[in-house]
């Protein structure tokens, strides 16, 4: 990925298909990623240490239409020696609508349980690859798709589908995973 002096993706931003990531369904139409937000909600949350690639700028408050970073994130008091590194993508839903099905269809497979509401105020999309760039921690595209939901106030379906869950949920699988319950 090419990106401008602002830090904007400067190529096309093709999304990932739905199995391939983890799809945020977002409320704001900015594309904005607010690093000092993102990396305390890491710290303070779920004990990580967060960073962007490339750093981003917003001059006059203009933020891209669609955009892509690479975030960085190491667990602290782990033995995971380097950071972990995940793609994610951001576009406007309006430019991928059939994203809107696929929130709805995890919603009713809950049985809505509020997420259709959730789902229903979707302005855009955020998705977080399921593989790993670089680095060790396999749990990385979670627990980036848990920040990322913490600050956007998005709900998360996973790469396998069939279900759509908020911060908790994500903490919740998080936790089963390391304590081997998963």
């Amino acid at each position: 990925m090419i990106f401008d002096p602002h830090g904007w993706a400067s190529q096309p931003i093709p999304a990932f298909s739905s199995d391939a990531a983890f799809t945020l369904f977002s409320p704001e139409m900015t594309a904005r990623v607010d690093i000092a937000q993102l990396a305390h909600k890491a710290r303070t949350f779920f004990a990580t240490t967060l960073e962007i690639d490339p750093v981003k700028a917003y001059p006059d408050g203009r933020t891209p239409e669609a955009d892509a970073l690479y975030i960085e994130i190491k667990p602290l008091g782990k033995s995971i020696l380097q950071p972990t590194r995940v793609y994610v993508v951001t576009f406007l839903l309006e430019r991928e609508m059939h994203f809107l099905n696929i929130g709805n269809a995890a919603a009713q497979a809950i049985g809505g349980a509020g997420m259709d509401s959730l789902v229903a105020r979707t302005k855009r999309i955020w998705q977080v690859s399921k593989n790993i760039e670089s680095g060790d921690d396999l749990l990385a595209p979670l627990r980036i798709s848990a920040i990322l939901a913490a600050v956007l106030l998005a709900p998360i379906v996973p790469p396998e589908g069939n279900t759509i869950y908020g911060v908790k949920g994500a903490r919740e699988r998080l936790e089963r995973v390391s304590l081997g319950k998963a």
